[in-house]
């Protein structure tokens, strides 16, 4: 799985910080946590992009990757021959 924002593609690496404030004003990786404050709990449901400076839903970060996809494909087409079109 990749995680990158949506909206301009730039990609959060670990040392990447966000700051809740006015909140608790602790400052974490808000993909180490799925978006949960570890100060207060509180669950953003929306992630600002530092480089676009635009918010976006906090899921829509995270995005399988191509190779994923393709393990999966190869696993249930082992599974299930069944449904290898011939």
């Amino acid at each position: 799985m990749s995680i990158f924002c949506p909206l301009c593609a730039w990609r959060p690496q670990p040392s990447s910080r966000w700051l809740w404030r006015p909140g608790c004003l602790t400052s974490w990786n808000t993909f180490d946590t799925h978006a949960p404050c570890p100060g207060c709990g509180k669950q953003w449901r929306e992630t600002w992009c530092p480089q676009c400076h635009l918010p976006s839903p906090h899921d829509d970060w995270y995005h399988e990757d191509i190779l994923d996809q393709a393990e999966e494909i190869v696993r249930i087409a082992s599974e299930r021959p069944e449904l290898i079109p011939v």
